[in-house]
């Protein structure tokens, strides 16, 4: 589908420029530029506007409230998914074989299964992830012109789920403050979006951690407790991290939240004490806190995980404190849990069918690399270049980059061995219709055909009662909506791919 649109007023869009990036600035929409990371020779750090749509694109509002709707089933299933280890290790341990990263992983877990875990209640901060789809899109031919043909196709596309992510899940805050944003230039009249919906993606966040931390039962009851919250060095993204902080510490008591590196700094500064409770010492303090709950915002890369980085994962999930979320839960974000859970039959070990009825439509058709029926005909479909074109084959890893599309899978396939192909899924692509979008990042500024990416966030707090899980609190709150030019593969927005946006209904 080509598009041809009017392109808009160069000189209104200079205006609504100038306030947006007053907005990003005040506002704190930015990211970090740590100090030693620039040529720069400056005393202090520099910040950059985080990347955003000028104008709010268009979503259909049917969609919209549909990915809502399922959430909470998606938060059920993916809890019953982690409290179920017999069924994730049939998973996980063949492909522990060949990927080194996931069977770290599972070593973690297996040694605190066998040291028996001390904490039954588990928290998780998860995000579902979707694109529209349409079938009978084509890439070239059908000029679409008037804003009612783009309407027409947005509103005939399907949802489909992109991926499901339980780890680190990113993004909430500039989610947050890009909706507000947007909402207030609507109001003043400055771009002419509207229906633009309102977005609690921070505060649901907050209110989930608070909950976690009053749930804990503290050891040592004249001890304070404080929430520990897992980093990487270097991290340019501390203004999605920061206000979760500081609005925690708003609170009446106060709840204290402190920002530890992973994984040196857990081991220095953390101890178990006698009854597995957490105890942390901060470098500025001369106290110690024993740790209610650990929110991991760290610990998703691999090269996270050397000896130290196992030995410290190891220390956190064999606590006292409440995880947020647990290694198992991390585990369940693995791409092959997503594509296995796509089989037939499948949801219903873990929903009953009326529930995974409504979920299944959002599957995309994914398949494994391996030695199965399946994954030899997935093998096949890799061999052709023609048929691969409609393909994206993923890694188990997180963030943007690591995907291989269409016509260059079976070049990177014959690069590796036939064991490293176990590693990946090959997943059909979704064909989003287009859209009309205007975007600025301080790599460049874009205006012409996007797609949009749309996540539904979802918190939880659950006990594990022998094999089943007790949901305690199960809630669809905020969500993120990244866009990109439509030529554009990935969507990572910190890694300069999309945007973040917010979604004008219709």
């Amino acid at each position: 589908m080509n598009m041809e649109v009017p392109i808009v007023d160069e000189d209104h869009v200079e205006m609504v420029l100038s306030e947006l990036e007053d907005y990003q600035i005040s506002h704190g929409s930015l990211l970090k530029i740590p100090r030693g990371l620039v040529d720069l020779e400056s005393p202090v750090a520099l910040a950059r506007p985080v990347g955003v749509s000028v104008i709010p694109t268009m979503f259909p509002q049917a969609q919209f409230e549909q990915a809502q709707n399922i959430q909470r089933l998606f938060n059920e299933l993916y809890i019953k998914v982690a409290e179920d280890d017999a069924w994730l290790g049939t998973i996980i341990r063949p492909l522990a074989h060949v990927d080194e990263f996931i069977a770290k992983l599972w070593l973690i877990w297996e040694r605190v299964r066998d040291e028996g875990e001390t904490q039954k209640l588990r928290s998780g901060i998860f995000r579902s992830d979707y694109m529209l789809h349409c079938d009978n899109i084509e890439q070239s031919g059908v000029k679409t012109t008037l804003d009612e043909d783009i309407r027409t196709n947005l509103i005939s596309s399907r949802l489909k789920q992109v991926e499901f992510n339980t780890y680190s899940c990113a993004g909430g805050t500039h989610a947050t403050l890009v909706a507000n944003m947007h909402r207030y230039l609507s109001r003043k009249g400055i771009h002419g979006a509207t229906h633009l919906p309102t977005n609690n993606a921070l505060g649901s966040t907050v209110e989930l951690l608070a909950g976690a931390h009053k749930a804990y039962i503290p050891v040592g009851q004249v001890r304070q407790t404080a929430i520990l919250m897992t980093v990487q060095p270097n991290n340019v993204n501390v203004c999605d991290e920061r206000p979760i902080e500081y609005a925690l510490s708003e609170y009446d008591p106060p709840i204290i939240l402190y920002r530890v590196e992973f994984s040196d700094q857990v081991l220095r500064s953390c101890i178990l004490g006698p009854k597995r409770e957490l105890l942390f010492r901060p470098p500025s303090a001369t106290r110690t806190f024993e740790i209610s709950v650990v929110y991991q915002r760290a610990g998703y890369d691999s090269h996270e995980y050397d000896e130290q980085g196992i030995d410290a994962r190891i220390m956190l999930e064999k606590s006292r404190a409440i995880k947020c979320p647990t290694i198992l839960s991390h585990i369940t974000g693995l791409k092959k849990v997503q594509q296995e859970l796509t089989r037939p039959g499948t949801l219903e070990r873990f929903l009953d069918p009326e529930s995974a009825a409504m979920l299944r439509p959002t599957f995309a058709p994914q398949y494994p690399i391996d030695e199965s029926e399946d994954g030899q005909n997935a093998l096949r479909i890799t061999l052709d270049r023609e048929a691969a074109e409609n393909y994206v084959l993923k890694p188990s890893l997180e963030g943007g980059g690591h995907n291989i599309f269409g016509r260059d899978i079976p070049d990177f396939l014959e690069t590796i061995s036939p064991q490293d192909k176990n590693k990946y899924i090959l997943m059909e692509k979704i064909h989003s219709p287009k859209a009309y979008g205007v975007l600025v990042s301080p790599a460049t500024s874009f205006q012409g055909p996007v797609v949009s990416e749309l996540g539904i966030l979802g918190t939880c707090l659950w006990r594990r009662d022998g094999l089943n899980a007790e949901i305690i609190k199960n809630s669809q709150c905020g969500w993120t909506f990244k866009t990109k030019p439509h030529d554009v593969e990935e969507m990572s927005v910190v890694k300069g791919y999309g945007c973040f946006d917010c979604p004008s209904l219709f």
